[in-house]
């Protein structure tokens, strides 16, 4: 019981070189006959990352009862990584015309596609740690990695098209064999994934009368576990959150439905778009995290992968566009509402968390001959939040985050709002922005949560002298309340001056000046359960540079075939 507060600092300061060489090489070519065509690519590349990061880690303890700082942890750690990686590529497209139905404007054909992909790759990571009392460096082992992996990922393509004056169909059959080959250099060991998936499509739409259309489609799709999520290995880079991959780990497959009904009144501008949408995944691969405790009497976690079935949701979304004056002026009234159910696992406990969530959207414009302004509020809830859904987007989890506890889901609400104006003269141009956004969390034992708010301004302009010398510059400043860490609201300024020459300015020389004060960074909440992350990432976003641009491209003209609804 109680609040277990614990500081993360981590600074991390990276150099790189990273040089690649591409090429690749296309043709296609129709057939005597006029209605097949063949096409094919192919493509090789091989590349090299040379990294050098010094990170720094300092973790502060606190006493759960009274708030004072106990314990105060600093590791110091260097990780050199070489990774390289060649690829080969090659495909064909052969597309069969078959005969043309009555309707003149009327298509039919059938394809068949192939894809390969052969990549090999070596990526050696080589940690060292300094001693914090005689700076002494030393090789720490179980912090290093070395693997060596193969791939070849290959997908075959089956489609019959149909395409009439009011109706186009698409059905298809997606195949993809897959081999992958991981070797552990360091410990030896090899680890074999090889999957053969396949998931049909399906597309209709049809045209009812002139501006009233339906759509319906569906799609199959598979997802492959990566490489990181099968090695058997303890990943140690973050001691905060050792990463454990799973051998056995299956492939997902995902269902996607959707549905839409548009209309549109040509003389008045009024639209209206209706649309419905259903998924469900089965296998689903999702983190495990384990809480234990660890050497300084607190927490950290340990993460593994499993497969999960029972994620699905069912929503519905819709656009309603109004104009008040032709041309001029608008408002738009959009949002959606769905049901989902989603699965989670904390401490190889497995959880359901069913929801309603909805957001709604009212906006407004307004257009003039050199100037126009736009508005819009915004609203939404979700029922069933998780930190395992805000974190999904990244590979691993950020260094430290942990300590949660149950597998909680809570409710979060979010309202903003927004205004923006532009003026647009021949000589200069001018954007202004105002953005609005606060977030409010309800979950178990997080009652006392306080709400985040975020204010944005927002400037940038240019300006023409003389026709070929143009100053453009951008700023914003950002003001951030309700977190933990100390709030620091950046004010971020750039500048960029570029000069043309030659009779159609197809060369460009400039200079660019990004972060001229130095102060970018970012602040970002997580909560699940009883658990509150704040995060400030400060990344060095002050740099000049120099560009050289000179325009090659000349084409001709050519007819191309339009089918009018």
């Amino acid at each position: 019981s109680g609040i277990l507060k614990q500081d993360l600092i981590n600074s991390n300061s990276t150099s790189s070189r990273s040089p690649n060489i591409n090429a690749s090489f296309n043709f296609s070519k129709k057939l005597a006959d006029s209605k097949n065509s063949f096409s094919g690519r192919f493509s090789i590349s091989t590349s090299e990352t040379n990294s050098d990061q010094d990170i720094r880690t300092n973790t502060l303890y606190y006493d759960q009862t009274t708030g004072i700082l106990q314990k105060d942890s600093l590791l110091n750690r260097e990780l050199n990584s070489r990774n390289n990686s060649n690829n080969l590529g090659l495909g064909f497209n052969y597309s069969i015309g078959l005969k043309k139905p009555k309707d003149t404007l009327g298509r039919q054909s059938f394809n068949i596609g192939y894809n390969a992909t052969v990549s090999r790759s070596k990526n050696l990571v080589s940690t060292f740690v300094f001693d914090n009392k005689s700076s002494a460096i030393s090789f720490v082992d179980s912090l290093s990695t070395s693997f060596r992996t193969i791939s070849l990922n290959q997908t075959i393509n089956l489609n019959y098209n149909y395409e009439s004056r009011k109706s186009r169909y698409n059905l298809g059959l997606n195949a993809s064999p897959n081999l992958l080959s991981n070797q552990d250099m360091r410990l030896n060991q090899k680890t074999n994934n090889n999957t053969f998936n396949y998931s049909p499509t399906v597309n209709f739409s049809k045209t009812l009368t002139p501006g009233k259309t339906v759509s319906m489609d569906y799609q199959g799709a598979n997802r492959n576990p990566s490489i990181y999520q099968i090695q058997p290995i303890r990943n140690t880079q973050s001691l905060q959150n050792i990463v454990i991959g799973n051998p056995d780990l299956k492939p997902s497959f995902s269902h996607n439905l959707n549905a839409n009904f548009n209309y549109s009144q040509i003389k008045t501008g009024r639209s209206i778009q209706i649309g419905l949408t259903a998924s469900a995944t089965q296998r689903e691969i999702v983190e495990n995290v384990i809480i234990v405790p660890d050497t300084l009497n607190s927490l950290k976690q340990i993460t593994r992968f499993e497969n999960v079935n029972g994620n699905h949701q069912l929503s519905s979304n819709y656009n309603i566009n109004i104009p008040i004056t032709k041309n001029k002026s608008s408002m738009t009234y959009s949002g959606s509402v769905g049901f989902s159910n989603r699965a989670v696992i904390f401490n190889n406990q497995k959880a359901f968390g069913k929801g309603l969530n909805f957001s709604q959207r009212l906006s407004s414009n307004v257009t003039f001959k050199k100037s126009s302004i736009s508005a819009d509020v915004n609203y939404s809830v979700t029922s069933n939040n998780d930190a395992t859904n805000l974190y999904r987007y990244s590979l691993y989890q950020p260094i430290g985050i942990g300590q949660i506890a149950a597998p909680a889901f809570f409710l979060t609400k979010s309202f903003g709002a927004n205004v923006y104006s532009s003026l647009n003269l021949q000589n200069f141009g001018l954007n202004g922005g105002v953005n609005y956004n606060t977030n409010h969390n309800d979950g178990k034992g997080a009652e006392t949560i306080e709400d985040i708010t975020n204010v944005n301004l927002n400037l940038s302009g240019r300006i023409t002298i003389r026709k070929s010398y143009q100053i453009n510059f951008n700023s914003s400043k950002s003001f951030n309340y309700g977190y933990s860490l100390p709030n620091t609201n950046p004010l971020i300024i750039g500048l960029n001056v570029e000069k043309s020459f030659l009779k159609n300015k197809a060369l460009r020389v400039g200079i660019n000046a990004n972060d001229i004060l130095g102060q970018g960074n970012y602040l970002s909440r997580a909560v699940s359960g009883n658990t509150i992350i704040d995060s400030r990432n400060r990344l060095r976003t002050r740099f000049f540079t120099m560009s050289l641009n000179y325009n090659l491209s000349k084409f001709g003209g050519r007819n191309f075939r339009v089918d009018v609804d």
